[in-house]
């Protein structure tokens, strides 16, 4: 069976030189039955995420006709969410520091329940309002621990493919959620919209509760033996003690470094948290949900009627979900870095497309084959390449200590620049136009693109380990 390394062969991380040997040597033979029981379990998150972003849409149409809501308490049933995922997102990263990735997401799935039967029931707005704030925090925090508990449950070979199922599960979410709307419309039942959210959340906790913690996690909180049996069946019992033992010289060597806030900020893992806040950030000022969330109200400018911008939301929610594979299938073979930059340059494309599409028929007169094709395209790019490729290396680029840390405080970031772009996109369209709303979102794309060629690594097939020795190394050498 094939091991991480030779033996008599020295990987060589922590010897001191501050150099790689410039080979990354990996487990190639693992347990994949496992690894992609595993991946999947965990990935219900995602699809619990995706889905509790997107049914609003379908939703908060019926939900005005109850409880006639005002602008401001429309843009609140919306907005909560997210003001609750930063709070999720903010505290998992270091309670999955301090309990463990596994525990951490167990506690997610209980708030979903909790949430989707409380916003299902609200008697009223407020009470929604609040549940909606509880449903955010179990997506922020899912948002942060199932990526990093998928990452380091992965073979190093598999790792970008496995992460991006997070991010399929997602797209699957809000695809499920476009769908259920469609169908439960007629009877303007938005109660069992929110409500069905329940199942997935069951069937998370049960999941993960046969799972076991990860790896890495067990190594640094000092449970080596319990790390071996879970190295076991991942890996068989090919090299088990080698991992250990690399797992082991960085959990050393950061023993003698600041842990928490303080290590974050300093001048070893600063660079590290420029590059998770950038990639976490400019993954929502490119506008994704601009579409996500308003694409019946885009689509509906250019003349079509309801029912048919309706049907065509869904028709994005598919390829948003389609895409998605084409992600899988490429980010280990071509990697993390040239997906990014080709999906910009697609992002940067489709949005003057929209831009032009709003240009030449101003807002009512559009030509809706343009717009359409503007959103498709956009959503196509993205879903291929931003979309996962974020949730693939926010897990990467962190040590180890603070990895659920370092994870949280980019994912604030990017809830925190969700919340700024869902709030101010209706009233800058109102006050601007659509054309010179996605002409500015392609301005920021421009911006997002250069930070990417400038300042992002390459992480792609490099273990865990050796992307945070090479981090390091490129700092302090």
């Amino acid at each position: 069976m094939p091991v991480a390394w030779k033996a008599g062969e020295e990987w060589n991380e922590g010897n001191g030189s501050g150099q790689s040997s410039g080979r990354d040597e990996e487990q190639e033979d693992y347990n994949t039955a496992f690894v992609v029981v595993v991946a999947f379990v965990a990935a219900l998150g995602g699809l619990l995420f995706g889905y509790d972003t997107g049914v609003i849409s379908g939703a908060l149409p019926f939900i005005d006709n109850d409880f006639g809501l005002s602008p401001l308490a429309s843009g609140l049933v919306v907005s909560s969410l997210l003001v609750g995922a930063m709070v999720g997102a903010g505290f998992a990263g270091r309670l999955a520091d301090t309990l463990g990735r596994r525990r951490v997401v167990l506690i997610a799935a209980v708030i979903f329940a909790f949430g989707a039967i409380g916003a299902g029931l609200a008697p009223a707005v407020w009470v929604l309002i609040a549940f909606r704030v509880v449903l955010g925090v179990a997506v922020g925090a899912a948002s942060v621990m199932v990526p990093l508990y998928i990452s380091e449950m992965s073979p190093t070979p598999v790792r970008g493919t496995l992460s991006s199922l997070f991010q399929l599960a997602i797209t699957i979410g809000i695809l499920l959620a476009y769908v259920i709307n469609y169908l439960l419309a007629g009877a303007e039942a938005w109660r069992a919209m929110l409500l069905l959210a329940f199942v997935p959340s069951v069937g998370l906790f049960i999941g993960i509760y046969f799972l076991p913690e990860t790896p890495r996690w067990l190594v640094s909180h000092g449970f080596i033996e319990r790390a071996r049996r879970v190295l076991r069946r991942i890996y068989g019992d090919a090299n088990v003690e080698g991992e250990v033992e690399r797992i082991r010289r960085v959990e050393r060597q950061e023993r003698s470094n600041e842990s928490g806030l303080a290590e974050l900020l300093s001048p070893v893992v600063r660079p590290m948290l420029i590059v998770g806040l950038g990639l976490a950030v400019f993954q929502q000022f490119v506008g994704i949900n601009t579409i996500i969330y308003y694409a019946p109200t885009i689509i509906g400018e250019t003349g079509l009627a309801t029912q048919t911008a309706i049907l065509a939301t869904v028709g994005v929610g598919l390829v948003n979900f389609l895409m998605t594979f084409v992600a899988i299938y490429l980010i280990d073979r071509v990697g993390r870095k040239p997906l990014l930059i080709f999906g910009l340059i697609g992002m940067i494309a489709s949005l003057l497309l929209l831009a032009g599409g709003f240009f030449v028929g101003g807002l009512e007169g559009a030509p809706a084959w343009l717009t359409i094709t503007g959103l498709l395209l956009y959503i196509a790019s993205f879903a291929a390449t931003f979309g996962p490729v974020m949730w693939v290396m926010l897990p990467e680029i962190f040590p180890l200590h603070v990895r659920g840390a370092g994870t949280g405080v980019s994912t604030i970031g990017n809830w925190g620049a969700n919340f700024i772009v869902s709030l101010m996109f209706p009233v800058l369209a109102a006050a601007i136009g659509l054309t010179f709303v996605f002409g500015l979102l392609a301005v920021i794309s421009v911006g997002a693109l250069i930070f990417i060629i400038v300042l992002v690594p390459e992480t792609k097939g490099r273990s865990l380990e050796q992307i945070e020795a090479d981090l390091r190394d490129s700092v302090v050498g």
